[in-house]
């Protein structure tokens, strides 16, 4: 990362200290405590850091240890997190929301010095039985509790109070723990969600990132004056990159309380950027698409000629054009009278919005720009250290994820493949050299296993999952996700999967919005009770959206049957990774005898429904 005076870090950590000197009193966090919003300022941040870094030195750990951190998002994360990086050791993030078995074959693999768990009660879910945590030396409770924490347990106070202790009989320790990394330390080891399988750990340096850090500046520039709320988990590459460029830029960090108030959250924080899954903004727009059709006639009158405005200003925005002062006097106008609304529900002041995690449908992003909300989407794996790909906001190619960042190569494999390369190349899987030379071949090209194309002007169009393509018995190949993305775009379907290949026939399996389903039953004359999923006026009205929707596809990718779940697809349930990819594997399996008996006898498929899941 280069800094304004042009001297190149060495290590995050380095940049981490350098920004906190430069910054002091300016706030780098904002969370919610006791019902109200308050700060820690850079220099408060770095107190900390240093307490908890020299803790840790104290209790032996040392440069290329192994700590991990299983937690919700919250300051302390991202606190302990930056002590691990200054220390040299190496951050291991766990999502709070893994199961138990997942969360100790991760600590079973990368073997931890220490531990960081929220509280008592996640530390009890994972450890019913004495020793199942393996060779951890040392559990650190990190959600603020106090007091009393049990042999081999200690909070976080008292590791910041053995920190203190370090710094007062050597007060050199920490500058020089941060003077010795180098762009070649490693970093992190990243586990990848696991759709498939066993997560793999994925080991990346400080230069990777740094790397990064300097090409998304170079793309999308930011300044100190921005804002961003994190909702994204901090465990999970893009939330972990959200981070490092608010630390990298000088931007303030507001902690969304939950994914439930992210919307209140951004009328109060207000934030200037905003990265995040597909599925917030997905959820935005049914609701002001449901809001705009229940409104009166000249309102919605008023939205469409507005909207159509905002789509040749779009248009010509995303080519590079300038719109001309007509067309921007009209849109400024539409904006005030038309989306303000829409605006302030955001915050009021969004200068630019990342979608990434899992594909954007076009018709959102459309709809997005046209409104004057610069929406991009990017792509990017945590094998590349996060983000490889990403539209700009004056060159943007709806339905793709954009070009290259600078310094990456990108290039499309003769089965359709997408293969980088890059100084973001991860450096390896954490103690499994098979799977890394399978993934990078000798040239240095990662083998994403994803499927696309890229056109004339360099942009970037994901297909599919090269293993979740599906192969009729006519050989076509099927993405499924286009086909779910599609299915999506109606307001009243929420979550898609499709099956099949074969003999069989594509079969969808959804889920319903079930607010959204009561409003246009109402709307009717329909009351559908307590079991929205079961009703037959639901169980008709998806089967014609889906009728709706295969006239958008060629016919060998048209869904020929519908099965509608009784409940929502959760990362709970291992359902969904933390960042809403279907775990196709999981959710096949837990259904296996269901979708066998969609495709066999329709008699006996209707005389099997169960309370969970209802057929269409």
């Amino acid at each position: 990362m280069t800094g304004e005076s042009g001297v190149k870090d060495p290590s995050l950590a380095a940049m981490f200290c350098r920004q906190a000197r430069r910054y002091g009193r300016k706030t780098l966090y904002r969370f919610a405590e006791g019902g109200e919003w308050r700060s820690l300022s850079w220099e408060e941040a770095i107190q900390r850091v240093r307490e908890i870094a020299l803790g840790l030195h104290s209790l032996g750990v040392e440069r290329g240890a192994r700590v991990a951190i299983f937690s919700n998002n919250r300051p302390e994360w991202n606190l302990v997190d930056w002590a691990n990086i200054c220390v040299g050791a190496l951050t291991v993030p766990v999502y709070s929301t893994s199961p138990r078995a997942q969360v100790l074959h991760i600590l079973s693999h990368c073997e931890p010095s220490v531990l960081f768990v929220e509280s008592r009660e996640a530390l009890r879910r994972l450890d019913p039985f004495p020793g199942s945590l393996g060779r951890i030396r040392r559990i650190v409770l990190s959600g603020g509790e106090e007091g009393g924490a049990g042999e081999g347990t200690m909070t976080l106070a008292e590791l910041s109070s053995r920190g203190r202790a370090c710094e007062r009989e050597h007060p050199e320790t920490f500058d020089r723990l941060v003077e010795v990394l180098g762009p070649s330390d490693d970093l992190t080891i990243i586990y990848t969600s696991g759709t498939t399988g066993d997560p793999k750990g994925v080991l990346t340096t400080h230069g990777h990132y740094l790397f990064v850090i300097d090409a998304v500046d170079q793309v999308l520039p930011s300044t100190d004056e921005d804002v961003t709320l994190h909702f994204l988990p901090s465990a999970h590459s893009f939330g972990r990159l959200e981070h490092f460029m608010a630390v990298a830029k000088g931007w303030t960090v507001a902690y969304a309380r939950s994914i439930e108030t992210v919307s209140r959250d951004l009328r109060s924080v207000r934030p200037t950027v905003f990265f995040s899954v597909p599925r917030i903004y997905e959820i935005a727009y049914h609701r002001i698409r449901s809001r705009v059709e229940r409104s009166g006639w000249a309102r919605r009158f008023l939205f469409d000629r507005a909207l159509a405005i905002g789509r040749e200003w779009s248009r010509r925005k995303r080519a590079g054009a300038e719109p001309g002062l007509v067309l921007e006097a009209a849109m400024a106008l539409t904006r005030r009278l038309a989306f303000s609304e829409i605006h302030a529900a955001f915050g009021g002041r969004l200068r630019v919005a990342i979608s990434g995690g899992a594909p954007l449908p076009a018709e959102i992003a459309e709809f997005f720009h046209a409104i004057g909300l610069v929406l991009l989407e990017g792509y990017g794996l945590t094998e590349t250290s996060t983000v490889t790909h990403v539209n700009r906001p004056n060159r943007c190619r709806i339905g793709t994820v954009g070009l290259p960042l600078p310094g990456i190569e990108c290039r499309i494999a003769e089965d359709g493949e997408i293969l980088l390369r890059g100084p973001n190349i991860f450096k390896a899987y954490y103690r499994d050299f098979i799977a890394t030379e399978e993934a990078v071949d000798r040239e240095g090209w990662f083998h994403t296993g994803d499927v696309g194309s890229v056109d004339e002007e360099g942009f970037l169009r994901i297909t599919d999952r090269k293993k979740d393509l599906i192969v009729t018995s006519a050989g076509k190949k099927v993405a499924p996700q286009k086909i779910e993305n599609l299915l999506r775009t109606d307001p009243m379907i929420s979550q898609a999967m499709v099956v099949g290949g074969g003999q069989r026939p594509l079969m969808a399996l959804v889920t319903v919005n079930s607010e959204r389903a009561r409003e246009l039953a109402a709307e009717q004359g329909v009351d559908l009770g307590g079991e929205v999923a079961s009703h037959p006026w639901v169980q008709a009205r998806v089967k014609e959206i889906v009728r709706e929707k295969n006239r958008e596809l060629a016919p060998f990718e048209a869904v020929r049957q519908v099965w509608v779940l009784g409940r929502e697809l959760s990362v709970d349930e291992g359902e969904l990774t933390a960042t809403m990819k279907l775990r196709r594997q999981v959710i096949m399996e837990r259904y296996k005898e269901l979708i066998d008996e969609l495709y066999g006898d329709a008699k006996k498929r209707r005389s099997s429904a169960t309370e969970e899941t209802t057929g269409v």
